[in-house]
């Protein structure tokens, strides 16, 4: 089952054109690429197609199998097609650069795909992950789907009604919006886990 666009396969080269590995080693082992067997190595095989590589957090729940293989559900649930690579990397990026949050992981692996595959500049970058509203490569609805994104993650008792209408009247379905919602959400778990076990970068 195809769950991504071409573009998130070459996720892997283009981060290897500006970022290099840290050497490391999370405070839970887990199941490297080339020692996977089983159904362990079966989702591993698929995320290596989706993504071109293995992303070590991804890697990380093979500590618990069941979590591994849910985790992968996931991803094939919530994708939509109406959510561009770029507007769920900016997400990924933004949510993980938060004061509450700085997950230098999640922060360079998704510069690295805005930069080398959106061809963004560090001045936006770095204006985005301060506010998503200066997200001025996105249209008028991306923003405001990003915006709502990072809301839910940095004020959601803010996030009311109206701008929920808001998206609508752009033309994002219910399921869209809930999409969304479970997308930068799911980033907050993400970017816990990496920081807690320390994962070391691995692009």
């Amino acid at each position: 089952m195809k769950l991504f666009t071409k573009a998130a396969t070459m996720t892997a080269l283009a981060l290897s054109l500006t970022l290099n590995a840290t050497a490391g080693e999370s405070l839970l082992p887990y199941t490297e690429q080339k020692d996977a067997t089983g159904e362990v190595k079966a989702i591993y095989d698929q995320v290596q197609g989706a993504f071109g590589m293995v992303p070590a957090p991804i890697m990380q729940h093979s500590t618990s199998p069941a979590n591994l293989k849910a985790l992968w559900g996931q991803f094939g649930a919530m994708h939509n097609t109406n959510f561009s690579d770029q507007l769920q990397a900016m997400m990924r990026m933004t949510v993980a650069s938060s004061d509450a949050l700085d997950c230098d992981y999640c922060v360079g692996f998704n510069e690295g795909m805005l930069i080398n595959m959106f061809k963004m500049d560090m001045k936006e970058i770095n204006a985005v992950k301060k506010d998503p509203i200066n997200a001025t490569s996105l249209n008028d609805k991306d923003k405001k789907m990003l915006i709502f994104m990072v809301d839910a993650t940095r004020n959601p008792k803010k996030v009311d009604k109206a701008q929920i209408d808001e998206l609508r009247k752009l033309g994002w379905s219910d399921k869209d919006i809930f999409d969304g919602l479970k997308m930068s959400t799911q980033m907050v778990a993400m970017t816990l886990l990496v920081d807690t076990l320390k994962i070391p970068r691995d692009f």
